[in-house]
């Protein structure tokens, strides 16, 4: 029997759905950010010194983006310098400066990509955690878990938080610690505060062709804090950098939309 070219296209159209339908849909960029519990107490005890940010540290030295290397792999090498380009770009745009010759820093920041697992504050779990976070930053005023038995608007879709925290993530972490460090090389350095932004699927996704968007959507929250039950999720409509077979398509991005 003969097959006619029309029925070949027609079948042909239908298998490309799914992926055109995946890339409109876009990914969601999910954004974590604590800052030191003392720093957090103050703004929120005094509300013209959590509005003025010049009154807070914002020289920096930017001492290293490195991968936090796993068994898995990502899924092509990244480029750190492109990374640390993109950061410092954003920085500047909140007002943070780059250190100057004969000038000395009021932190340093550190940045960590990589795949891992994040922190599930909706569970009591030993996950093998992303870098060093298995050692949980207590300091951090997002460092708590959620109550899962409190009753509240905030905890409508709990579950389905609670499930996606359990998945392997893409992940790029930004950390700013206070300098200079304690002189006693036995306390540890302070941490100043930390925004993580992290996206699903790891195993499909080129962080090179993301990881800009990433930056971008997380750095209104740098020295921010996020209740942990608020997490922000963006969902962008972009060319994902998703790593397929075949024929690429890019569809033109549509505006973001905060969820």
């Amino acid at each position: 029997m003969k097959i006619r070219p029309l029925v070949i296209l027609a079948a042909a159209m239908l298998a490309t759905l799914p992926a055109r339908a995946q890339s409109e849909v876009g990914m969601d960029i999910n954004v974590r950010a604590g800052v030191d519990n003392a720093e957090q107490v103050r703004r929120d005890q005094d509300p013209a010194y959590a509005k003025d940010p010049a009154q807070r540290l914002r020289v920096y030295f930017l001492a290293r983006v490195q991968e936090e290397k796993t068994e898995e792999r990502l899924v092509k090498p990244v480029d750190a310098v492109a990374i640390a380009k993109e950061l410092t770009s954003q920085l500047a745009a909140r007002g943070f400066r780059p250190v100057q010759p004969g000038q000395k820093p009021e932190m340093v920041i550190t940045v960590k990509y990589g795949r891992g697992f994040v922190p599930n504050p909706y569970l009591d779990s030993n996950n093998i955690l992303f870098g060093d976070l298995q050692k949980q930053h207590t300091n951090l005023s997002n460092s708590d878990p959620v109550a899962p038995w409190q009753m509240h608007d905030s905890y409508v879709g709990l579950e389905e938080k609670r499930q996606r925290s359990r998945y392997e993530k893409l992940i790029i972490q930004v950390r700013a610690w206070k300098y200079p460090p304690p002189p006693d090389p036995k306390q540890k350095t302070e941490l100043l505060w930390m925004t993580t932004m992290y996206v699903d699927d790891p195993q499909h996704r080129d962080l090179n062709t993301i990881a800009a968007k990433m930056l971008a959507t997380g750095a209104p929250y740098f020295d921010q804090h996020i209740a942990v039950e608020h997490e922000v999720t963006i969902n962008t409509a972009l060319p994902e950098g998703r790593v397929k077979v075949g024929s690429p398509e890019v569809v033109p991005p549509a505006a973001p939309t905060a969820k």
